[in-house]
């Protein structure tokens, strides 16, 4: 009995591992291909595009290599300390001469007065331009996920008004081809109905792939697995401001007029620095030893640094060629006083010149904010208008759609019916339907459209009070 039950446990053995392998096969294979699913909501999409986007990744580059500039520039205002060296080596004769001397120095910028060094000042431009510029791309990337959000939520939810009256064109159609069948209706009738299922299942597949190039860019902007899927789970808040609180928060938001107050800053700086001309040019240096205390002139501007050097020998040694074997040590004994001046008694009105062409510019400036602030309070106002002829746009379109649908479904009924009675609707023919069906398709497209404009519009009245709260 034992040898014939054998054989077969043997087979179920080798069936089971067979099954269980399988299992395992078909387990491990779904997760390799399995795609991660992200539900996203705006504002960590907002987050994931500012801290992954390229564009925002580059504009911050840049800000660190101005700023690293910027350290080059300031690093004469830290302690400077450098080690000199020289040999020198002669024979004459007998006499074999070595001279060599090694000093160590260090010296610290005590205090600068004057103008401000053209470098410095080019340097300190360059990091407030660069950062200007990171705030702009990180807002240009801030509207883009939002304007791409609106659209894909715009996408899904005319793929779910469309997927309804798909399925009821579907029943349409399937009752309209029965009652074809009876010789109830014509043909053409039923030709009606499949030709307006046709039109809807286009349009669908047109914004199924709309969608997938959206759900794509929305990806590229926030910087997730490409094979991610990605599932919206809200939409994104209406706005609420009043058109006083809009001009308010686009004049403190707005970068051009940010940009322009650093400029009249500065302007203003160089108006006051034109006065540093009249000062008299001056240089000066005391030495006790080895201890240096100088005042020098930036050439080329009037800017003035006083500073510390302190330079002792630290290896000293020159041959005395009377001995072989004394040295004569050099050192600096004693002290040392030295100082210049040149005082300007005519200039042939050079500083009064420079002074008018800065307080020129600086006056330009000032006028262009004002021009600036002008033209911002215009244009939202223009925008802020725009979003509100948007909306009335949207809701007309909205009740257009409704006209036409009802009146198509009357046709319908009345071709369809032959005994029924509908008022303004005696006597109406194939061609009444099909214009009807043509109309109402051309107003949920129109519909569907002034619905993006309106999204649009007030996301334009965002990009222009720079608000991206």
């Amino acid at each position: 009995m034992n040898k014939r039950l054998a054989p077969l446990a043997i087979r179920l053995f080798f069936i089971i591992a067979l099954l269980v392998s399988q299992n395992s096969l078909f387990k491990g294979v779904g997760i390799i291909s399995a795609q991660e699913l992200v539900s996203l909501q705006p504002k960590r999409a907002i987050e994931l595009a500012l801290q992954n986007n390229e564009a925002v990744k580059k504009a911050k580059k840049v800000v660190k290599r101005a700023k690293a500039n910027l350290g080059v520039s300031k690093a004469v205002y830290l302690p400077q300390v450098g080690l000199t060296s020289g040999y020198q080596r002669q024979k004459y004769g007998d006499i074999d001469e070595r001279d060599y001397l090694t000093r160590a120095q260090i010296s610290v910028l005590l205090v600068q007065f004057g103008e401000i060094p053209k470098g410095l000042d080019a340097a300190q431009e360059q990091v407030r331009k660069a950062e200007i510029e990171y705030e702009r791309v990180r807002k240009e990337t801030v509207h883009a996920v939002r304007n791409l959000w609106h659209d894909i939520t715009f996408t899904q939810e005319e793929i779910k008004q469309r997927r309804a009256i798909e399925v009821e064109l579907q029943k349409k159609l399937k009752s309209t081809k029965i009652k074809h069948a009876k010789k109830r209706i014509p043909f053409l009738s039923r030709l009606n109905t499949e030709l307006e299922l046709s039109e809807q299942q286009l349009d669908l597949n047109k914004l199924q792939r709309r969608l997938d190039v959206e759900i794509a860019e929305l990806i590229r902007l926030t910087g997730l697995d490409p094979l991610a899927q990605v599932v919206l789970s809200e939409s994104l808040p209406d706005d609420d401001v009043t058109l006083e609180a809009a001009v308010e928060l686009s004049l403190a938001n707005r970068l051009d007029l940010r940009d322009l107050q650093g400029d009249i800053v500065r302007q203003e700086r160089l108006v006051v620095e034109t006065m540093w001309n009249r000062f008299p040019e001056l240089s000066a240096e005391a030495r006790y030893k080895d201890l240096h205390l100088l005042l020098q002139q930036h050439q080329q501007s009037q800017t003035w640094d006083a500073k510390a050097l302190y330079d002792p020998a630290i290896l000293d040694r020159k041959r005395d060629p009377t001995s072989i074997f004394e040295t004569d040590p050099r050192t600096q004994g004693g002290w040392e006083l030295r100082f210049n001046i040149n005082i300007p008694l005519y200039d042939g009105k050079k500083v009064a010149n420079l002074r008018s062409v800065e307080l020129a510019e600086l006056e330009r400036l000032q006028l262009e904010y004002v021009e600036k602030t002008k033209l911002i309070k215009v244009a939202v106002r223009r925008d802020y208008r725009e979003v509100a002829n948007a909306k009335e746009r949207m809701e007309i379109e909205q009740k257009r759609v409704k006209i036409f649908q009802q009146q198509l479904r009357a046709i319908e009924q009345v071709l369809e019916e032959g005994t029924v009675e509908i008022q303004g609707y005696r006597g109406v023919t194939l061609n009444d339907a099909f214009q009807a069906q043509a109309q109402f398709t051309e107003a949920q497209r129109i519909y569907y459209q002034a619905r993006r404009d309106y999204a649009k519009a007030k996301e334009k009245l965002r990009e222009t009070m720079a608000w991206v709260e």
